[in-house]
């Protein structure tokens, strides 16, 4: 892949991304549980609006659900930026084989 010109911006994004509204909960090691949705869900991360703050470079468990209640999804995601307004990029560090395979086939249903 050629190098970003001046004008172009790399991407950081290593995979692709379809927008997904699903409630999410988010935990930290102590305190309450974190709601939140899902703005864009991919096999690699996600973006989500969540109802307080989360600190760059934190990893958090997840949980939220696929396909109408039918698959559960659970892991460990890091907090790679913040954008406006309590939104911010994670990317998943922890999720087992059939996790990733039901991502994967979420986003290439939800693409096409």
């Amino acid at each position: 892949m050629p190098a970003p010109t001046a004008t172009q911006k790399p991407e950081r994004r290593s995979s692709a991304r379809v927008p997904a509204e699903l409630d999410l909960t988010l935990s930290r090691g102590k305190g309450n549980p974190i709601m939140g949705r899902t703005l864009d869900l991919g096999p690699g991360g996600m973006r989500v609006a969540t109802a307080r703050p989360l600190a760059v470079d934190e990893v958090l468990t997840f949980d939220f659900w696929l396909d109408s209640h039918a698959r559960a999804v659970s892991g460990a995601a890091r907090v790679l930026r913040e954008y406006a307004g309590q939104t911010y990029a994670l990317r998943f560090e922890k999720l087992d084989g059939e996790e990733e395979a039901a991502l994967s086939s979420f986003v290439v249903k939800s693409a096409g």
